[in-house]
């Protein structure tokens, strides 16, 4: 038997003979086929399912959030006021304002609110803004600039809106800290006796920084903010289990070295575990013979 298959041997072909060009080539296509759905095909599709694609200036007035302004100081007031006239720019997310509603009257209604979906999230003008700041100010009371504002988010759903929504709204509040500090420091210094040095001697350090800020609050319930982790995992289990195509799709192909339609002389079919079995056993017997 290992004559024979020593004889067989002899008679197989090349992998990169002229003979077995046709096969060669429907194996590259085959190749190139899985390279075009799972780096093109597959990469647009779920661009367009998720939203990469998704036209933010277009569609941003679509996502709604709720603002309400727990403060009646004249601090709030103003910072309020900036930023409903910044949240009417057509790149932000269309702002409803809530402040003397009897509707959404409590942060835990609000923050309720954004969990069952009636808003993609909300802005807070948090209760007792307007007297820590004048404190910090003029006693130089300690001050934490992120406990003025409160942004809710719900990071549940559709992740790439959710983010799009939250990029928007944290960039339209961030552009009004310069703005509301200049406005503050002008009132300041047009109280009687008040000079930029007095200012500066009475107010707290931090506050001189940054006057107000704002804190992220994700009302999402325990590991459902982590919908892009889920999905990033999810297409690498796509990819993991596409990886394994090439070597399946092999076995669909006339394997050129032990098919017998690609033998001169062979009349027999030999499939690859054969061949390695027959192989290991002249291995052997050469081994022996020595």
């Amino acid at each position: 038997m290992l004559r024979e298959h020593r004889e067989r041997q002899k008679k197989l072909l090349p992998l990169f003979s002229p003979e077995l060009r046709p096969t060669r080539m429907a194996f590259a296509k085959g190749l190139w086929d899985i390279f075009l759905v799972f780096t093109v095909v597959f990469w647009i599709s779920i661009s367009f399912l998720y939203g990469a694609g998704y036209d933010t200036i277009r569609h941003i007035k679509d996502a709604t959030l709720i603002f309400r302004n727990f403060d009646d100081s004249p601090a709030a007031t103003n910072l309020s006021s900036m930023i409903i006239t910044a949240f009417e720019d057509p790149a932000v997310p269309l702002l409803k304002d809530y402040t003397g509603s009897s509707r959404y009257d409590s942060v835990s209604a609000i923050k309720d609110a954004v969990w069952k979906g009636d808003a993609w999230g909300a802005i807070i003008v948090n209760n007792g803004f307007g007297t820590n700041l004048d404190r910090a100010l003029t006693e130089g009371a300690v001050y934490n600039a992120t406990s003025a504002v409160t942004l809710v988010t719900e990071e549940s759903r559709h992740y790439f809106k959710v983010m799009m929504v939250n990029k928007a709204a944290a960039g339209a509040l961030t552009g009004l800290e310069g703005a509301f500090a200049e406005q503050t420091f002008a009132r300041l210094l047009l109280a009687d006796g008040a000079s930029v040095a007095s200012i500066i001697d009475q107010a707290n350090a931090e506050v001189l920084i940054t006057l107000f800020s704002f804190a992220t609050d994700n009302v999402a319930p325990y590991h459902f903010d982590m919908s892009m982790y889920i999905l990033s995992v999810m297409l690498s289990l796509c990819m993991v289990v596409g990886s394994f195509i090439p070597s399946s799709m092999w076995k669909s192909i006339k394997e050129p070295f032990f098919n017998k339609h690609m033998l001169f002389y062979g009349q027999h079919k030999h499939n690859y575990q054969d061949h390695m079995c027959m192989h290991i056993l002249v291995e052997l017997q050469s081994t022996n013979d020595m």
